[in-house]
């Protein structure tokens, strides 16, 4: 009862383990210390998956495994943001036409093959692979829609265990608490044996009452079932069925994965099997392995466009989607890529893609704004500031500046450190008409003043 929990806390308080916070409404509360509660952790789990007893394989049907789906489907997804003008809806959302495109080039749509039901605060998986890409620093939104950082490339291109890694610690981060008190689940996968199956009721048997009071799910078995649907997009775990029960296994790539979230050193004895080979064909076709490695991955959907995925991945060169791919890469790019993944392309094709990229770049929109200054010196002032350094800031002349868009909060922290107000745009188109200025045939309405 209550009156023996208050004595095993004193007992505890006692041994130095926990610590007695302020009494909030009647309650005292007590406070364990992190390391504490982790080495709490890890022997409650190893007493767990001494408990647990593996099943079978033979009977076990309808397994998944994808240990490369989230990564790529990253790279998808950024490629897609890379060569698409993608706006949002008034409520900073995909729209369905953008959602569905993304989704279709997809390995795996949904966390749930069979549609689970979500809780509003367990998001989907487009929305994980959103969320992942703007913290970390790979895609942006503004008014004019989604765009990418230069880092996307970098990022699609590294190793895919380096990527497997960030997604991983993201995952822990940002999806745990929305999924419930699951990190028990994760010290869990680290003390079972790779590849041995284990019932999702067995695992829930073993660590539900280890999981009380506030803390606990509402709907513990949905937080314990989204904590394995989402690692077995990560290829932290393989998953199917054994009659009617959920089942899943560690994977080896999983193991190293739960190490390195715990800051333990562990040795990557596992395979990466991805594919680089890809089938160029004379009809402007080029297929790929379904599990292409990332960095050959990028460079088709930056150059192609998508058709199909079924057996393969299924591109078509086009016109416009060389174009779009030449904003991030050279066409010879294209070619030596060709020729290092497979048999290169048939004669035709270089022909006609040389041809296509000769056309491209004789003119170009600059994206930014265009900052007007009242005199050289405050535009030097601005140019050199140190918030700026690396930003892509451009002098055009001695007073006026293009702003890259994705600076505009540092723009505005500039101006207020120099003690400078911007004028608004109709101030500035006024002030230019009386002038006499503006004369030209383009609009000034997107110019800024700084005086």
């Amino acid at each position: 009862g209550l009156a023996s929990g208050r004595l095993s806390c004193e007992r505890l308080r006692a041994l130095g383990l926990i610590f007695e916070s302020l009494a909030v409404s009647g309650r005292v509360r007590y406070l364990v210390a992190q390391e504490t509660c982790q080495a709490a952790m890890q022997l409650v789990c190893a007493e767990a998956a001494a408990q647990l007893i593996p099943v079978g394989a033979d009977g076990i049907s309808e397994v998944e495994s994808y240990p490369y789906a989230l990564v790529l489907d990253i790279v998808h997804y950024l490629a897609y943001l890379a060569g698409n003008n993608v706006a949002l809806t008034q409520n900073g959302d995909l729209w369905k036409k953008d959602q569905s495109r993304i989704e279709r080039g997809f390995l795996v749509r949904e966390w749930f093959k069979n549609g689970a039901p979500y809780r509003p605060e367990f998001p989907g998986r487009t929305a994980f692979i959103t969320a992942f890409c703007e913290e970390a620093g790979l895609s942006f939104s503004d008014d004019s829609g989604m765009q990418v950082y230069s880092a996307a490339q970098v990022w699609a291109q590294q190793p895919f265990e380096e990527s497997a890694k960030t997604v991983a610690r993201f995952w822990r981060a940002w999806l745990f608490p929305r999924l419930g008190q699951v990190e028990l689940l994760a010290e869990l996968g680290k003390a079972l044996p790779d590849g041995a199956w284990f019932t999702a009721d067995q695992v829930a048997e073993q660590t539900l009452p280890f999981v009380v009071g506030e803390i606990r799910p509402e709907n513990p078995m949905v937080s314990f079932n989204g904590f394995f649907r989402t690692a077995l997009n990560l290829g932290i775990v393989d998953a199917g069925y054994r009659g009617r029960s959920a089942v899943y296994a560690i994977t080896r790539l999983g193991k190293w994965l739960l190490a390195d979230l715990a800051d333990v050193e562990a040795e990557a004895d596992f395979e990466i099997q991805l594919e680089s080979r890809i089938y160029p064909q004379p009809s402007f076709e080029i297929l790929a392995p379904k599990e292409t490695e990332p960095a050959v991955l990028w460079m088709l959907e930056l150059f192609c466009d998508l058709q199909l995925i079924d057996g393969f991945r299924t591109y078509r060169l086009t016109r416009e989607s060389v174009h779009r791919g030449l904003n991030w890469a050279g066409v010879q790019d294209l070619i030596d890529l060709a020729t290092r993944c497979g048999p290169g392309l048939p004669n035709n094709v270089q022909f006609t893609l040389k041809d296509w990229a000769a056309g491209f770049g004789k003119a170009a929109l600059i994206p930014g704004m265009l900052l007007r200054c009242e005199d050289a010196e405050l535009a030097q002032a601005i140019y050199y500031a140190p918030r700026f350094a690396n930003s892509g800031i451009e002098r055009l002349n001695e007073i006026d500046l293009l702003i890259p868009p994705e600076s505009k909060a540092i723009l505005n922290q500039t101006l207020a450190d120099l003690g400078v107000t911007l004028k608004q745009p109709k101030a500035l188109t006024s002030r230019r008409n009386q002038d006499g200025a503006g004369t030209g045939r383009g609009s000034d309405a997107d110019g800024s003043d700084a005086e």
